[in-house]
């Protein structure tokens, strides 16, 4: 196994909790965005296939992210738990078109921030506004086409030919 198999998922997840942990001065309204960014990573890496995604891993970098930000403890442990779950049943569809897999991602995301808001409305007893929830779930997905967009733009295509420098005898 290489090391874009077994090491890159979790690092990507790891920095993307330490870029959600750091005070980037982000008004009260829009600071959902930040944690909603692992999600993104989460959904990616166990969509893959060839990708090794603990769940432990997600445990313990929403956890990292609760005890730094002096959130409640487990409460992003959990949404990441549910953010893997909605992953795994995503990458048993059989939707192989690319709407497809932008509807599945967007249901997704959507589903996973749903869940945030429930929680969060269930630990502080009262319902919460849904507005900076569902702010960063587009802020999210925005960033997530973005992301998807650069990495089809740098991706070679597979219809080009490699070119084979050879000197002759």
């Amino acid at each position: 196994m290489t090391w874009r198999v077994t090491v890159l998922p979790a690092l990507s997840v790891l920095a993307l909790t330490f870029a959600a942990i750091l005070p980037w001065g982000l008004p009260s309204d829009y600071r959902f965005v930040l944690p909603l960014l692992p999600v993104v990573a989460i959904y990616y890496w166990t969509r893959d296939d060839a990708a090794w995604l603990p769940e432990w891993v997600l445990f313990l970098c929403g956890l990292l992210l609760d005890v730094l930000t002096q959130g409640p403890l487990g409460y992003w442990a959990l949404v990441y738990l549910v953010a893997y779950i909605a992953a795994v049943y995503a990458s048993r569809s059989a939707i192989e078109s690319p709407r497809g897999k932008v509807a599945l991602f967007t249901t997704a995301i959507i589903s996973v921030t749903f869940f945030a808001w429930l929680a969060a409305s269930a630990y502080f007893l009262e319902l919460l506004d849904w507005k900076p929830y569902a702010r960063g779930a587009f802020f999210a997905l925005i960033l997530a086409a973005l992301v998807q967009l650069a990495l089809v733009i740098a991706k070679p295509s597979k219809s080009a030919t490699s070119l084979h420098l050879t000197r002759g005898d």
